[in-house]
């Protein structure tokens, strides 16, 4: 009969145990809890915020406008008017006296004045600003309406146009020896001429079509009607503002 040894004089034998595979969390099971908590700790954040502005005050306070000192009105009023006056004045002391002439050389029109009030208002024509050159010896003509401030030195009736020598040239004649019968015009001009020296003139024009246009050489042109209304209104030295 076989003796069994007692369980615990068997020599020692290890076991060990299965392993058990636990799945790693996954990151996407993760975000909803760590939303969460950015969430709440923003909500802290703002509390906080909160009440330190309510504890200093200075967002929940509401405080009146500061209103400034009130000015004398009735003074500054006075003062005001005091200066606007003296303005006038000196407005009214540079005016010309009697009467004058105002060419506005952009728009093409003339006005007459006289003490402040203006008399009449015509279209007229002026410079062209054509630049013309003599191919004889390179000299050149601009014809450009002067700007500026002149007089009214004689006044003409039926006057009489000395042709210079850029007149032949621009209709591409040899100019005639000076006094020739060929150097002077009788109609161009029309009825009345303004001399204001320098050979600019207020004068007429055969052609009426072209008031209103910068086509001249220089001179103002004016209508039949209007040209007799300036030489009969406005005298000699009488100034004349071109612009």
């Amino acid at each position: 009969m076989a003796i069994q040894e007692p369980r615990s004089a068997r020599p020692y034998q290890s076991y060990v145990s299965p392993q058990v595979y636990v799945a790693p969390a996954s990151a996407w099971s993760r975000w909803p809890r760590r939303l969460l908590v950015g969430l709440v700790g923003l909500a802290a954040l703002a509390a906080a915020a909160s009440l330190l502005l309510a504890l200093v005050g200075g967002a929940y306070r509401v405080s009146a406008f500061p209103a400034a000192p009130t000015a004398d009105l009735g003074r500054d009023a006075a003062q005001a008017q005091r200066l606007a006056d003296r303005a006038r004045n000196r407005i009214a002391a540079a005016q010309p006296r009697g009467t004058w002439v105002v060419v506005d050389t952009y728009r093409n029109r003339l006005r007459v004045y006289r003490d402040g009030g203006l008399l009449r208002e015509a279209l007229c024509s002026t410079g062209s600003g054509i630049v013309l050159r003599d191919p004889r010896d390179g000299r050149q003509w601009v014809f450009d309406s002067p700007a500026g401030e002149r007089r009214v030195q004689r006044k003409v009736k039926d006057p009489i146009w000395a042709k210079p020598d850029w007149a032949f040239i621009e209709e591409g004649y040899q100019p005639p020896p000076a006094g020739s019968r060929d150097r002077y015009d009788d109609f161009s001009l029309g009825k009345y001429g303004l001399y204001m020296g320098d050979g600019y003139i207020i004068h007429g024009t055969i052609f009426q079509t072209l008031l209103g246009q910068r086509v001249t050489h220089g001179c103002i042109r004016l209508g039949d009607d209007d040209l007799e209304f300036v030489y009969r209104e406005v005298p000699l030295g009488a100034r004349v503002y071109l612009y």
